[in-house]
């Protein structure tokens, strides 16, 4: 199979050592005498790919407060088909003689039960994910290399349809989204962004975009436009709608007074007559 046409990465030269060890994976073991004991591990590129089931990788909040929003907002996307699943941090057993990495989000389309998975084994659920979203340490240049090198040659020899990576680097501090897509060659071709900078997931009908400030990723379904909201930002409009609509009532009540007093004053000036 041909090697995927990958984007351009360059290291950045202001990562410091500290940053980087500021990146860890933690593992409880348990010693001779049955303590467990916790471990602090240097993240590296062999244990990004190849982590034990309860590992935890540490990799700041910028990574973990974007991990979170996207899950959640294409879980409440998906929440009305059943069979539609989105994993996050979830072990992935991707074929014999592959990595074994835990992708920050993936969605699987067709799993007809609801069971709580410890890993996601392809060949023993006969399914692959359609997409599986990668978003960027900005701590490590070496775990930012892995996502934006080895798992784009690891996914497509995986025959994952699409992959997004949501990259950010210590200096700039602003997202930029890049993505692939298998070709019917089986080979990952660059998706190109829309006119508005969107790219677009064919395989879940989700829209990727970069909010304006950089630190966010908006999404929008593809059919209609609309953002994704998250249920807090949901439950935001439904108050703001029950005060607009408790704002219309008063000002009614208070046009209707007036009204009144004014047909009132009418009457008697006519009576005066």
């Amino acid at each position: 199979m041909a090697e995927p046409v990958l984007f351009t990465w360059a290291p950045e030269s202001e990562v410091s050592q500290e940053a980087e060890e500021r990146s860890v994976l933690q593992r409880w073991i348990e010693g001779s005498d049955g303590r467990l004991e916790l471990l602090q591990l240097p993240l590296t590129p062999e244990l990004y790919l190849n982590p034990e089931l309860e590992d935890k990788m540490v990799q700041g909040e910028w990574h973990d407060v974007t991990c979170a929003e996207i899950t959640g907002l294409l879980r409440h996307h998906f929440r009305p088909q059943p069979e539609t699943r989105v994993f996050h941090d979830l072990m992935h057993l991707l074929g014999q003689g592959l990595p074994t990495p835990s992708p920050d989000v993936s969605v699987v389309f067709g799993i007809r039960d609801r069971e709580r998975r410890d890993s996601f084994d392809v060949e023993k659920e006969g399914l692959r994910p359609a997409l599986i979203i990668e978003v960027v340490s900005p701590l490590s240049a070496r775990v930012r290399r892995t996502d934006l090198e080895d798992k784009v040659t690891l996914y497509q020899r995986a025959g994952i349809r699409e992959y997004l990576i949501a990259d950010t680097t210590r200096r700039s501090k602003r997202y930029q989204l890049l993505g692939y897509r298998l070709s019917p060659s089986g080979r990952y071709q660059p998706i190109e962004p829309d006119a508005q900078g969107r790219l677009l997931s064919a395989a879940t009908g989700v829209l990727f975009q970069v909010a304006p400030a950089g630190d966010q990723i908006l999404l929008f379904d593809a059919a209609t436009g609309r953002r994704l909201l998250s249920m807090a930002e949901q439950e935001e409009l439904v108050i703001e709608a029950k005060a607009e609509a408790a704002r219309e009532m008063e000002a009614r009540k208070v046009a209707e007074a007036e009204i009144a007093h004014l047909r009132a004053e009418i009457a008697r000036l006519r009576g005066e007559r």
